[in-house]
């Protein structure tokens, strides 16, 4: 590697041998042997191939040579030579990393929008395929910058110094990036009436979309402390969900305290640096058979406590973070519950901030549904159509954006199932309103539903990516998949880190087996349904992530993504009737086939 500190002595002695260098790579690439040939097993020879072509990129920046594009583009081929050879050596980021470099130098001589989207390409690649290697928040800090200073999009580079902050908080481009944010926040980002332009594939989201912006507390902000907004909970005698959300970032400890009888516990939450907010309701009744009441107070100064008073014996409790805006998960699960008291609206008793959903009201005893009669252990079925309100998803230049579609095919859904297998569906929402990620796992466990079906339509930078794919619920198994996760979920490594525990506890009660096969049908059923009306619908498999809205469901949970909005082709499809009605007709198949394979597997168990 060539230092800053080469003396002008040393320089001069070597000129002659670098004003060779354009014409000795050029000899080396046309003499030696594709760089892909036998290289994996010469890991000596890609460390020296990558000091030569830096050796020449570095050339470039001191010479006058840098002006010849024909220059550049011999160092981009050296180095994506060196990439493809060996994705796993340990120059492969260093390669990725310089590509984005000479991309930048390019664009600046050539102002070509096109050299900018190649470094920003290379950027991101980095980031995502070496997530843990020292580069990356070099590359995302990078990123940021770019699209603030050439791209004129605050909202992106917001995104990508946030990154930083969350899943590098201990890197040393931490500080930088939370200078930036400063200052985008105090006037550099796009106002309210300049929407960004949308690229093909783009979730056109605005920052935040996980709640409403929380209020700001004057005191608190004076304080420098966070504020603890009004609980959020859905809760049945054997399942509760709690939600804390905060105004920005806490710790906080917790604990299981047992009580006067070996059958009754309180749990407790202290969350550090933090004022409760005045419309905090001080007590919550619950008395659901699971908790009797939320409890949550000023503990000391600068802590607040919230308590879980207990009813009966809890079986298992967890508590995870979501981030973007921060909220404390607080799950609560029982074993020795009694059967939900059944309300005449939804069939179970659900509230919210303390307040119980009134109007249970007598009325006649209705005919046993088919599923009942035919004894099928799936009577309900929660729908979730993906994003919606002011989160509308992936978005197409046209218009076209994925809330909408999603809702059209869980409504088609919905009452295709409720036709054929008389199941009851309820849907986490039948029209066009925003619901945080956690809040529809909760409804679902609330709900106590036999089935979780989230829909959502795909995308892609590749614009020639396209088919369907359905996922379950996998945890992270290594460093740089904890931290991948970490950035599709907008949270931290750290956050990931600490969850490890409690995913692997969740993976084991989320029905992984049954949510394989529930998966593998309906991906079977729809692609091979399709395909016999519309060409080319790729299978792209059953696949596994840590997705949020499947995290902490009871009962088998999938993620089907229907088409790729980004795909041009697959975009016109989804604006066709015959194509949507497909979809549906094609996913109640296979969750038809789920159930009817319970049912039989049932009977031949009795």
């Amino acid at each position: 590697m060539w230092s800053s500190s080469v003396t002008t002595g040393a320089r001069n002695k070597g000129k002659g041998l670098f004003s060779r260098w354009p014409l000795l790579l050029g000899v080396l690439l046309l003499l030696a042997p594709p760089a892909w040939a036998g290289l994996e097993e010469k890991p000596d020879d890609i460390a020296r191939q990558y000091g030569q072509a830096k050796a020449y990129y570095q050339e470039l920046l001191a010479s006058g040579k840098g002006k010849d594009r024909n220059s550049w583009l011999t160092s981009v081929t050296a180095f994506r030579s060196i990439y493809k050879a060996a994705p796993d050596h340990q120059v492969a980021p260093k390669s990725l990393f310089m590509l984005g470099q000479i991309y930048q130098a390019m664009f600046q001589q050539s102002g070509k929008v096109k050299d900018l989207d190649q470094a920003i390409a290379s950027y991101e690649e980095l980031s995502a395929k070496y997530a843990g290697n020292f580069l990356a928040d070099d590359a995302f800090f990078i990123l940021g910058t770019i699209y603030l200073a050439e791209k004129k999009d605050p909202n992106k580079a917001a995104r990508a110094y946030a990154k930083i902050i969350a899943i590098y908080p201990e890197g040393d481009m931490a500080a930088a990036a939370q200078e930036q944010l400063l200052q985008i926040k105090h006037g550099a980002a796009l106002p309210d009436s300049t929407p960004a332009r949308v690229e093909p594939g783009e979730k056109c989201i605005t920052p935040q979309v996980a709640g409403e912006p929380p209020p700001i507390d004057p005191a608190a902000k004076k304080s420098g402390m966070a504020t603890v907004l009004p609980i959020r909970h859905w809760s049945n005698n054997r399942y509760t969900r709690l939600i804390v959300e905060t105004t920005g970032p806490v710790t906080f400890k917790h604990q299981a305290l047992s009580g006067d009888e070996a059958s009754q516990r309180r749990i407790y939450i202290d969350l550090h640096n933090s004022r409760l907010s005045p419309e905090n309701v001080k007590t919550i009744p619950i008395e659901d058979g699971l908790l009797r009441q939320v409890r949550n107070a000023q503990f000391d100064p600068k802590t607040v406590r919230v308590v879980l008073d207990t009813q009966t014996k809890i079986s298992d409790y967890k508590v995870f973070t979501l981030a973007d805006p921060f909220r404390v998960v607080i799950d609560v699960m029982s074993s020795d519950g009694a059967p939900p008291e059944k309300d005449a609206a939804s069939g179970t008793k659900e509230k919210t901030a303390g307040k119980e959903k009134k109007g249970r009201t007598a009325k006649k005893a209705e005919p046993p549904t088919l599923a009942k009669q035919l004894g099928l252990g799936i009577k309900k079925i929660v729908i979730d159509p993906g994003h919606g309100g002011k989160d509308p998803g992936t978005c197409s230049p046209s218009g076209l954006k994925e809330k909408d579609i999603v809702l059209d095919v869980a409504l088609r859904v919905a009452k295709i199932l409720k036709e054929k297998l008389g199941c009851e569906v309820i849907l986490t929402r039948d029209r066009d309103v925003f619901i945080p990620l956690e809040e529809r796992t909760a409804i679902a466990n609330a709900k106590e539903a036999d089935l979780f079906l989230s829909i959502h339509v795909n995308a892609a930078p590749n614009h020639e990516a396209r088919g369907v794919e359905t996922y379950v619920l996998d945890l992270a198994s290594n460093k740089d998949a904890m931290r991948l996760a970490a950035m599709e979920n907008a949270t931290s490594a750290k956050q990931i880190s600490d969850l490890q525990s409690i995913l692997l506890d969740l993976m084991q009660n989320s029905k992984i087996n049954e949510s394989l096969k529930l998966a593998g049908l309906v991906q079977e059923k729809m692609v091979s349904g399709l395909n016999k009306k519309f060409s080319d619908v790729p299978n792209l498999g059953v696949k596994k992530a840590p997705f949020v809205v499947l995290i902490g469901a009871q009962m088998p949970a999938i993620l089907t993504e229907i088409a790729f909005l980004s795909n041009p082709e697959e975009e016109k499809r989804l604006k066709d009737e015959a194509y949507l009605a497909g979809v549906a007709s094609h996913i109640s198949g296979g969750v038809a086939q789920y159930v009817e394979s319970m049912s039989l597997a049932g009977n031949l168990n009795r």
